[in-house]
């Protein structure tokens, strides 16, 4: 069996990390180290011992005594000075608006001439973003500007001071903390410093893991502990070995001993066994001499030999080593049958030296060092009771002979239904000694929002139409005949579609008996391929033709119909040659043309020309013009049935409507619009332009009469297109139908930087109505 030295040494020479950690505890209650003692020393700390004692005096008077003892004097907010308002703690505030994409204001006609109107139009357009005009991200809402002054009287400032006043927003019912302003002293700022600075050195002090090596290892002990370990290693080795060394001498010396006794006595016995040989043979030529029988002789002589050597046996067991024989201190060895290769010696590893490195630090210096990182936190708060200020607004050193005046500039989103914003604000003040003092809260200022929404007309909720006793309409057809022919087909090209058109519009007018049609007069014209006389004729016989149709379809609908169907006749359309022609850009000599047509003596050689001097115009208007006067004109004469006075005024809710509007005063300009929409009138133009589209609110307050209302709108518009006379021309004629305006005037930004670009304020005040005349609505 092999020897492990290592089993014997670990439990002789090892101790167990916790067990050599509670042994450096005790000794750093019982004892400070020299060591540790003069690292402390080197930092400044107290190396006096480990109890402490504070002063029993009673701390001088607070810095902030004098704040207590004041009176009448503490941090206001005010409102900036506004020209014309002398109103402390209220204010109407304009919502700002910007828009991305917002559309250039442009005449546009669809193909029959007509400004197009269509409403559907407007959810195709690119999207709207209203913004504020600061340096903030775009939002999808608007957003007011809530500026306001912080004044703070100069009794209240103290260099040894630190003031933070925090503003507060009351937003319906949320409370919206602003960011803070912060006056300091020179003083307070030179004690964050000092604060800053000592904290800052007791940081330093502590050392990291990755420099205990370096501070807290004990490198002479570890060595000598080292050095001690490869002795103990060696007195080890050498202790087996030499027992070995002894033992394997021993036997080397018996066995020496053994052979040459052995080697003794068989020299002995060969000798001895020569003896008789030698008596032997002499007897035996003693009798053959004599002549004597010496058979048996020899035989006589090796039994003698035999029975006389029975001591000298040779036995090779006699000389082996037995455990009984040998020296005690040798039978370990033997009994293990240990040789000098099974003697196995320690050496020093690496893990060794790290086991006696770990035990070799100066574990009180560590202890205290752990201390401190664990207490960093809260000596923080201990050394720097004052820390420097972040996400504050301002943050400044102040002039303490005079008053602190601050214009604090804020915008907030203008989010759905918010009609008032309230702002005041909380102060304190905290001196260099600790002490604190809380201000009273300032004032509370209140911000009406003022929005474009709030123009709305609610007096549109309601339909009003004036309604007419007598009433007409006309409809035009392109009913289709064969080249120069009368004949009437109703199934030839479109005519089915064409009549049904007309018979529609009759029923559509006398279903539910809302009208009588007194009469239908049916003008049919041609176009001027022919010759004049020919198409007058031939328009003859084609309203006769329709009206025997017309007669034939509706003689079970209509009382005495061939006399309430009138025809008339026209001939040639040149009329609407002309207005056609007019409208055109792809006709090249349009003046020449227009010329000879107004000219015309003769309508056939008027066409002869046109076809002869300017072919590729007259093409044109061959293909494109002809077609269109190939017609025929229904108007319908009718009259309301009950209905004795001339005129009268229709009024229906119109449904949904008074939701839109309540939409529109809520800022959700994209669901109002999808209700309003539906009646392009004021309103509707009022949500396109909180939208910023520009062309289509000119489009709907182009068919619309001409009010305070509506002039005050196109004065926005004529702003946005850069038209600022026009713009000037509309505000003044917004004044004069509706005073009121005046006083609107200035809470939308847009018209109050033209009154401010132009000086018009005298000017539109020149306009107005005693305010006191003026009905107001609740601005709540």
């Amino acid at each position: 069996m092999k020897t492990n030295i290592t089993t014997r040494v670990a439990k002789t020479a090892c101790f167990s990390i916790p067990f050599l950690i509670i042994i450096s505890f005790i000794m750093f209650s019982c004892k400070s180290s020299e060591s540790v003692r003069d690292i402390r020393a080197s930092r400044g700390e107290d190396v006096a011992g480990r109890g402490f004692s504070y002063s029993k005096d009673k701390p001088k008077e607070a810095m902030v005594k004098p704040l207590f003892m004041q009176q009448l004097r503490r941090a206001t907010i005010e409102l900036p000075f506004q020209k014309g308002l002398d109103v402390r703690g209220t204010r109407t505030v304009s919502e700002e608006v910007t828009f991305t994409n917002a559309e250039n204001i442009t005449e546009s006609v669809d193909r029959e001439g007509k400004k197009a109107t269509s409403l559907n139009e407007v959810q195709q357009l690119s999207e709207v973003v209203v913004t504020a005009k600061s340096r903030f991200t775009p939002e999808r809402n608007g957003r007011v500007k809530v500026d306001f002054l912080v004044r703070v009287p100069k009794e209240l400032l103290s260099e040894n001071f630190r003031m933070t006043l925090s503003p507060k927003l009351f937003h319906n019912d949320s409370i919206i903390p602003l960011k803070e302003v912060v006056l300091k002293g020179e003083a307070f700022l030179a004690k964050q410093k000092q604060d800053y600075a000592e904290y800052d050195n007791y940081m330093k002090s502590i050392v990291g893991n990755d420099k205990y090596d370096d501070v807290f290892f004990d490198r002479a002990g570890t060595d000598k502990d080292i050095r001690n370990r490869q002795n103990l290693y060696y007195e080890e080795y050498y202790r087996e070995w030499s027992k070995q060394m002894e033992y394997e001498k021993w036997k080397t010396e018996k066995s020496k001993f053994d052979a040459a006794e052995l080697a003794k006595l068989k020299g002995y016995r060969q000798r001895f066994y020569n003896e008789y040989v030698r008596k032997a043979r002499e007897q035996v030529i003693r009798d053959m001499a004599n002549g004597k029988d010496t058979v048996g002789l020899f035989a006589q002589y090796m039994k003698k030999f035999n029975k006389n050597a029975k001591a000298l046996v040779l036995d090779d067991k006699n000389f082996e080593v037995s455990y009984m024989k040998m020296p005690a201190k040798f039978r370990e060895a033997y009994e293990e049958g240990r040789s000098l290769d099974d003697i196995i010696n320690n050496v020093l590893t690496e893990s060794d030296s790290i086991e006696i490195a770990q035990n070799r630090y100066l574990f009180e210096a560590i202890a205290e060092n752990e201390m401190k990182k664990e207490r960093k936190g809260e000596v923080a708060k201990e050394m720097i009771p004052f820390p420097y200020e972040e996400g504050v607004r301002l943050d400044t050193i102040i002039d303490t002979g005079r008053d602190f005046v601050y214009l604090y500039k804020q915008d907030h989103p203008v989010t759905v239904g918010l009609k008032k914003l309230s702002l005041t604000m909380n102060g304190r003040v905290d001196a260099v000694d600790r002490s604190r003092y809380m201000m009273a809260p300032g004032d509370t200022i209140s911000y009406f929002i003022s929005s474009l929404s709030q123009l709305v007309d609610t007096s549109l909720i309601y339909k009003r139409t004036k309604l007419y006793r007598d009433a007409y309409n006309r409809l035009t057809t392109y009913v289709k005949f064969q080249p120069g022919q009368s004949a009437f087909g109703i199934n030839y090209k479109d005519n089915k579609a064409q009549i049904n058109n007309v018979l529609n519009t009759y029923r559509a007018f006398t279903e539910d008996g809302k009208f009588v049609v007194d009469s239908i007069v049916l003008r049919v014209t041609t176009a001027l391929d022919g010759s004049y006389d020919k198409n007058y004729k031939l328009t003859e016989k084609r309203a006769d033709a329709i009206k025997e149709y017309f007669v034939k379809s509706l003689s079970g609908e209509v009382n005495d119909v061939n006399n309430v169907i009138k025809v008339e006749f026209g001939g040639e359309d040149w009329n609407t040659l002309a207005n056609q022609i007019q409208q055109r850009n792809d006709i090249m000599n349009k003046t020449q043309i227009l010329a000879l047509l107004e000219g015309a003596i003769d309508p056939d050689d008027t066409e002869a020309k046109i076809k002869k001097d300017f072919a590729d115009d007259y093409k044109v208007i061959r293909d494109s013009i002809y077609p269109l006067l190939n017609k025929a004109t229904f108007e319908f004469n009718m009259h309301r049935p009950g209905m004795t006075e001339e005129t009268a005024l229709d009024v229906q809710e119109r449904p949904n409507y008074e939701k839109g509007l309540k939409l529109l005063q809520d800022r959700e300009y994209w669901k109002a619009l999808e209700i309003l929409s539906d009646y392009p009138d004021y309103n509707t133009a009022l949500c396109l332009i909180c939208m910023g589209y520009n062309a289509k609110a000119k489009e709907v307050l182009d068919g619309l009469p001409e009010t305070g209302n509506t002039e005050y709108l196109r004065t926005i518009l004529s702003i946005r297109s850069n038209k600022d006379n026009e713009a000037i021309d509309h505000l003044m004629r917004a004044c004069e139908l509706d005073p009121s305006k005046v006083y609107r005037a200035p809470l939308d930004p847009e018209i109050a930087d033209l009154i401010s670009k132009y000086s018009l304020q005298r000017r539109i005040e020149g306009l107005s109505t005693p305010i006191e005349d003026i009905e107001v609505a609740d601005a709540n």
